[in-house]
C-alpha cells in the first residue's frame, strides 16, 4: 500500500505541473500509469479497468485544473465572458461521455482523437493559417465545440485542454489566456464527468475497496492533492516562457501523445 501511495504522489507531481504549464488536466500522463498500477499493484479486473482508470483520472483533474485555474486567473490569465458561453455545453457534454464510453468503440475513437492531436500539434507549430486575433463568431459555435469537448473528455478522462487550448488560441486568445482559460474548462469536465463515472458504475460489483462507482478514492485524493499543489508551479514558469517557445512546447506535447496513440 505505501509502494502504491509513493507513486500516486510521484505522478501527481508530474501530472500537476503538465497541468499548469500548458493548461492540461493531467489526464494524458495520469491515464497510462493507472492502467499500469491498477492491474498490477491493485489488481482491477480486466472488465472494469478502463472504466476505472477514466473515472479516477477525472477525479484527480478536479483537483488540478481547481488549482491551475486560481493561479492562472491571479495573473488574469482566465477569460471569463468566454467561459460564461462554453461552460454549460462542456458540462453537458463531460456527462454524456461518460455514459456513453463503454458504448463506443474505443479502437476507432482512439484513432479519431490521435490524427486530430497530430494535425492540430503540426498546425500549433508552424501556424498555417495564421489565427485571427479578433475573430467574430455566434454563440453556436462555441457551444458545439463545448460540447464536442466535453464529450470527448468524458469518454477519454481528460481535462480537454488538448482541444480547448488550440480552440481558444485560434478564437484569438493569446497562447497564456488560452491555457489559463482551459484550465477552468476542466473543472466543469472533471466533476461532471467523474460525477458520472460514479453513476454509471455504482451498481457494479467486482470494483475494488474504497470506490465510488467509478472513481478509486485512494488515487484520486492521493494524485490529486499532489497535482493541485505542483500545478502552480507549471503555471509560474508557464508565466514566464515566451509564447513562441510555450505554443512550440504545446504542439511538441501533442505531437507526442497522438504518435503514441496511433502506435499502441
Amino acid at each position: 500500500m505505501l509502494i502504491e501511495l509513493f507513486l500516486y504522489f510521484l505522478l501527481g507531481i508530474f501530472s500537476g505541473i503538465l497541468a499548469g504549464l500548458f493548461g492540461i488536466g493531467g489526464g494524458i500522463i495520469i491515464i497510462p500509469v493507472f492502467f499500469a498500477i491498477f492491474k498490477n499493484i491493485v489488481g482491477v479486473p480486466e472488465g472494469v479497468l478502463a472504466h476505472t482508470v477514466l473515472g479516477t483520472s477525472l477525479g484527480v483533474i478536479a483537483f488540478s485544473s481547481l488549482a491551475s485555474t486560481y493561479s492562472h486567473n491571479k495573473r488574469k490569465a482566465v477569460i471569463h465572458n468566454v467561459l460564461r458561453v462554453i461552460v454549460p455545453s462542456i458540462c453537458v457534454g463531460a456527462a454524456l461521455g461518460a455514459l456513453t464510453a463503454s458504448y463506443i468503440a474505443s479502437s476507432t475513437l482512439q484513432v479519431l482523437v490521435a490524427v486530430f492531436l497530430v494535425l492540430i500539434s503540426i498546425q500549433m507549430a508552424f501556424e498555417f493559417p495564421p489565427p485571427s486575433q479578433n475573430p467574430k463568431t455566434n454563440v453556436i459555435g462555441p457551444v458545439l465545440v463545448g460540447s464536442g469537448i466535453g464529450w470527448f473528455s468524458g469518454i477519454f478522462g481528460i481535462g480537454g485542454g488538448v482541444f480547448s487550448v488550440p480552440y481558444f488560441y485560434h478564437r484569438g486568445l493569446q497562447m497564456k489566456q488560452a491555457i489559463g482559460t482551459s484550465a477552468a474548462c476542466g473543472i466543469p469536465i472533471a466533476f461532471s464527468g467523474s460525477i458520472s463515472y460514479m453513476i454509471v458504475g455504482s451498481s457494479i460489483s467486482n470494483l475494488p475497496d474504497f470506490s465510488v462507482g467509478y472513481v478509486y478514492l485512494p488515487a484520486a485524493i492521493v494524485v490529486g492533492l499532489a497535482s493541485a499543489w505542483s500545478a502552480i508551479v507549471g503555471v509560474r514558469a508557464a508565466h514566464r516562457i515566451k509564447q513562441k517557445k510555450l505554443r512550440l512546447g504545446f504542439a511538441v506535447l501533442l505531437m507526442i501523445m497522438g504518435l503514441n496513440l496511433l502506435l499502441r
